[in-house]
């Protein structure tokens, strides 16, 4: 195997390297004195930066390997050195240069277990940015010891993100914040923006003038290399913008953090269920469980602290002391389609003393999970919830939320007055809203007309396959959809979902234009005097409450919930201003109502 094997675009960059410079050392960005300066010895300035921040020789994982100079340049100073990769070809050309100089292995390094617990070191050159954050920081707890222990990053970074085209690369300040809370401290920074943001236009310049050859001695089609082109170019522009940028980093730590966040999935779904049952006294079921987190529709990270070791035991559970989860929504934010976070299931235990304060368990896991989930750049642009009035205060307290609206509850008596003559309504069942049932097109087409008649909220999707799994799909409550039409023509009105309740019948969710939400206030009223509940009642943010006090205004009342809906104020993203007075939330926007 040859460079030529590697996968793109290192192939491009190593074989661009060998053509125009006539050798290839090292794959990382060099960081020029001068804009003519040659490569390679650009690249020599970028090592010895590299060499300034290592720690004392010892045993040092390098996670990413490049050509291997850097590792056998680390065995022959005195480092008990491993380099791995999850590339053979990249393994294969390392042996192939340096023989049995270097110690190499095929490995992820979320899958590398050799000599666990006994590393001092981890290197990662230009290789974190293809590592989950949470996930590297995860192994360095798995591999390295308990003693003063290093981590040393030299790579590409995000700087700043102010918009929702900021993609890509970790966010430094974020990138730090999650290294401190697993107990690091930084102790080496070197800011070279400026110097590796030519490494860009000698790539661009290079893959202009050598694309030909490239494309034949690669293998490679044209709309690959216009692809390259046009990714070299946009970062180019975000170096230029200051949005990009390159840092090494350095970090040391005397032992382990006494706890940590990590990001939870099913394996600890048995744990985050016990703290649940713990701290809201009801249980949560491992079907609930997977209607909300399942299938990728629930994201969650927590505090874990290692398990203690009984007499004689091989090893322990960590032990679960919070819980942060969102799950993701379609959402018409200021008329676009994106992917909100709706924020639920946190959870502190009662055990973790410092709950309330700076670097408590809320503020290390919220942060964790607002760094990782809301902003720009990442998988969802905006979140909201529905804590309660002491949640919030305490959220705000800690910078992490501010509040963009409320939630008030309106009410109205039961009344068998009905829908009038000329509109007939049908409850709809789970095969109504299967694939291919008859009830889909028509739900698709009510949403669509509820989302045009409202173009200045922030509404959350309400189409058919939303209703099948949020209300038909739960495993723990029971809803009646009701669909309105016109007798005669047939024409669809709108859906009512409703919940029974002991003492009412809730309104829960609406999909129909505002104009419509009069008659299907009718279906509940009629519905609730058929069941024998006296009111109706129904959720919505405070700053849409005008819709509700449209209908039968001489019947309804309306009083605060002590419920706020927030918006995220700690990751870079849209700003409060952006949220106020827009969102529609009714309490079928909830996972708990």
């Amino acid at each position: 195997m040859t460079v030529k094997d590697f996968s793109f675009p290192l192939n491009v960059f190593a074989r661009l390297l060998e053509m125009q410079e006539g050798r290839v050392e090292y794959l990382h960005f060099p960081t020029f004195e001068s804009a003519d300066e040659p490569v390679l010895q650009a690249q020599e300035r970028a090592s010895r930066h590299l060499w300034q921040a290592l720690p004392p020789p010892g045993r040092l994982l390098e996670v990413g390997i490049g050509l291997g100079t850097t590792l056998a340049r680390l065995s022959a100073a005195g480092y008990r050195a491993m380099g791995i990769t999850p590339e053979a070809a990249q393994v294969a050309e390392v042996r192939r240069r340096h023989g049995p100089l270097v110690e190499v292995m095929e490995s992820r390094l979320e899958d590398f277990a050799h000599e666990a617990g006994q590393w001092d070191a981890l290197l990662f050159q230009e290789s974190a940015q293809y590592i989950d954050p949470l996930a590297l920081f995860d192994a360095a707890e798995r591999l390295l010891h308990g003693g003063r222990t290093h981590l040393v990053v030299m790579d590409e970074f995000a700087l700043r993100r102010s918009d929702a085209a900021h993609t890509g690369l970790h966010e430094i300040g974020a990138f730090c914040d999650l290294a401190a809370r697993h107990g690091w401290r930084l102790v080496h920074r070197t800011e070279l923006s400026a110097q590796a943001a030519p490494t860009l236009d000698y790539l661009l310049r290079g893959v202009r003038a050598r694309r030909d050859d490239l494309m034949a001695d690669l293998s490679l089609d044209a709309a690959t290399m216009d692809g390259l082109e046009a990714a070299l170019t946009r970062s180019q522009t975000l170096y230029r913008e200051g949005v990009y940028g390159y840092a090494l980093l350095r970090f040391e730590r005397e032992q382990p953090s006494a706890d940590r966040p990590v990001r939870l999935g099913g394996a600890q779904a048995g744990a985050v269920r016990t703290l649940f049952e713990r701290i809201f006294g009801h249980p949560l079921s491992a079907e609930e469980w997977a209607w909300k987190y399942g299938d990728g529709r629930g994201h969650a990270v927590g505090l874990v602290r290692p398990g203690r070791v009984p007499p004689g035991g091989d090893g322990a559970e960590p032990e679960l002391l919070s819980h942060y989860g969102g799950l993701s929504r379609r959402v018409i934010f200021h008329g676009e389609p994106v992917l909100a976070c709706q924020v639920c299931d946190v959870m502190v235990d009662a055990r973790a003393r410092t709950a309330l304060a700076r670097g408590g368990p809320l503020q290390r896991t919220t942060a964790t999970f607002l760094d990782e989930q809301i902003g720009w750049g990442k998988p969802h642009r905006i979140g909201f919830g529905f804590p309660t009035d002491r949640a919030m205060a305490a959220a705000e307290h800690l910078g992490l939320y501010t509040a963009v609206d409320e939630m008030v509850c309106a009410a109205w008596p039961a009344s068998s007055a009905g829908t009038g003559v000329g509109t007939v309504a049908q409850p709809l069942e789970a095969a109504d809203l299967a694939d291919g049932g008859e009830a889909v097109p028509v739900i698709d087409g009510l949403w669509r007309d509820m989302a045009a008649a409202l173009p200045q909220a922030t509404l959350g999707v309400r189409d058919a396959a939303w209703l099948r799994h949020r209300y038909l799909g739960h495993p723990r409550f029971r809803y009646e959809l009701w669909l309105l039409r016109r007798r005669l023509t047939r024409r669809p009105i709108g859906v009512a979902v409703l919940r029974r309740h002991e003492q009412h019948l809730e309104w829960v969710d609406a999909v129909a234009p505002p104009a419509a939400w009069g008659a299907l206030l009718a279906v509940a009223r009629q519905r609730a005097a058929v069941l024998g509940a006296p009111m109706v009642e129904a959720w919505i943010t405070q700053s849409q409450q005008h819709l509700m006090q449209a209908l039968a205004p001489q019947d309804i009342g309306l009083r605060p919930l002590g419920i706020r809906v927030p918006a995220n104020a700690h990751s870079p993203g849209p700003d409060a201003d952006a949220h106020r007075g827009r969102w529609l939330l009714m309490a079928g926007d909830t996972d708990f109502r």
